[in-house]
């Protein structure tokens, strides 16, 4: 009878791994959703906004692979960009929601951090000491060229650095505003030597820029996450120290900060997309800190004066609400069915954030997988690498991407220039085409999971001229009937990483 029971145990716990995981991403989605909502990220499905027919841009549909670079002065900490400063996430990004007396209590205790996981690792941080890090931030290693060198090995086609995140420090040494390298590392441009690395390299050139600047809206931001005053009564709006503010602002003065803002954005974005020559694509991130149909947007930066400055330049849709293509964020918001526009998922290499925190990597087959995915759906994959505050990424990570330089070297025609299926072809598995070639992709096994012997099917109208297993020369079993092609692939020509059938097709 125990025994029976034991067994019927641990017959649950691949079915709990499946709970957990599915609980601990639908958290994340939420998460992702509140902080957009926090940063003004809408959709306008009215503008009808067409992506770009300029034939300098069409790269961005077939790309298939880039690197997101995510570095900021938090890497002094090893905590993530931006958010860490904002009070009251734990209760905000909380699933499910917080009692009512519970967050008063907190509220009470003037701790807005009471609860947050950064009590633990002794990481709470207020706006002005997260600002204070800039002093601190001096990179002595920092060298470019030798993530994009990896990046391009990996077969990534282009790549995205954050040259300002919401926390408001610029990588470069901008005339507006008095937080960027100009004040702060002597002038040192960051920026140039990474587009140099990445121009060296062959890579397109993106350039991450956040709407909101917290740093420079700083008196007049609301330094407690507003899902917690949106969901709750009696919240105080806490200043740049985490106290709660005593004045007022009046629309006078709102109005007068409203136009600053819009100059300061307009001012940036014109500096980054001038000054060093072809932007391939601006990876904008929420909307600028003016309230929404103020008449300061008309003194903003404007979608056609973007493409005056850049014309073959990739806009994402995250600062007006309409852009070249849609945006996925995280790994639970792979798509699941084929774009039929530009898309793009962005998602990190860590499931510790998107700085460098020191969180373990994901496993390669995993990104692999999900890489496939993206790509048998028309959406190219963006992953993260956060470099450590000397600049550099860590071993660890380079044996991440010379792990997927290798898949890809025997694998990347399958990825790069690739689409998905059209509507007359189908198969049993995830799968992208070429010309002549068609490839079905055999997903790693999850981990604990060993490889099985697999029957794969496939639908087409044309006629085979000849099906292998990429990378291997071993023959495999097929027929073909009525238009259905099965393959027969044994568990014993699997690896631990994907593994893609190449039909060619006559």
């Amino acid at each position: 009878m125990k025994r029976n029971l034991i067994y019927k145990c641990l017959a649950c716990l691949p079915l709990l791994g499946t709970v957990n995981l599915a609980v601990a991403q639908n958290k994340e989605a939420d998460k992702v959703k509140m902080e957009h909502a926090q940063i003004g990220i809408v959709e306008d499905a009215k503008s009808g906004y067409k992506h770009t027919t300029h034939p300098g841009a069409q790269w961005f549909p077939e790309a298939g692979l880039g690197m997101f670079i995510h570095w900021s002065i938090s890497s002094i900490k090893q905590i993530d960009l931006s958010w860490p400063m904002m009070a009251g996430t734990q209760i905000g990004w909380r699933s499910p929601k917080m009692d009512s007396a519970s967050v008063k209590k907190i509220m009470d205790s003037g701790n807005y951090f009471a609860g947050n996981g950064c009590e633990k690792t002794n990481s709470c941080i207020t706006p002005v000491e997260y600002w204070a890090l800039a002093k601190d931030f001096n990179p002595q290693n920092y060298d470019p060229e030798k993530w994009i060198k990896a990046a391009k090995a990996a077969g990534m086609t282009y790549a995205v650095l954050t040259a300002r995140h919401h926390d408001g420090f610029a990588l470069w040494p901008s005339a507006y505003g008095n937080f960027n390298t100009k004040n702060y590392m002597g002038g040192r441009d960051l920026v140039k030597d990474y587009v140099a690395a990445c121009r060296k390299y062959g890579l397109k050139v993106g350039i991450y820029y956040s709407g909101p600047d917290w740093h420079q809206n700083g008196d007049f931001q609301n330094f407690m996450y507003y899902g917690v005053g949106r969901d709750y009564p009696n919240i105080p709006v806490l200043d740049e120290n985490l106290r709660p503010r005593t004045t007022v602002k009046t629309e006078a003065e709102k109005q007068v900060h409203y136009n600053e803002m819009a100059a300061y954005v307009k001012g940036q974005v014109t500096e980054l997309l001038s000054n060093y020559g072809q932007i391939d694509m601006i990876w904008f991130d929420g909307a600028a800190d003016i309230s929404r149909g103020n008449k300061a947007w008309d003194k903003c930066i404007t979608m056609a004066e973007i493409h005056k400055l850049q014309p073959a330049i990739v806009v994402s849709p995250r600062f007006f609400g309409y852009g070249d293509y849609k945006t996925f964020e995280q790994d639970k918001a792979l798509p699941k069915t084929k774009q039929d526009g530009w898309a793009e998922l962005c998602t990190t290499i860590t499931d510790g954030g998107w700085g460098y925190t020191g969180k373990p990597l994901k496993p390669v087959s995993l990104v692999l997988n999900n890489l496939i995915k993206c790509r048998a759906n028309n959406a190219n994959m963006l992953l993260n690498y956060g470099p450590t505050k000397e600049g550099v990424l860590t071993p660890e990570m380079y044996a991440s991407l010379a792990e997927i330089a290798s898949w890809m070297k025997v694998n990347g025609s399958a990825i790069k220039g690739a689409q998905a299926l059209n509507a007359s072809e189908s198969a049993s598995v995830p799968a992208t085409a070429t010309d002549k070639h068609r490839y079905l992709f055999l997903l790693a096994p999850k981990k604990g999971e060993k490889p099985v012997d697999e029957q794969v099917t496939f639908s087409t109208k044309g006629s085979i001229k000849n099906v292998s297993l990429s990378g291997n020369k071993a023959p495999l079993k097929y027929s073909v009937e009525n238009g259905q092609l099965t393959v027969q692939v044994p568990a014993a020509l699997r690896t631990a990483l994907p593994n893609v059938i190449d039909l060619e097709l006559k």
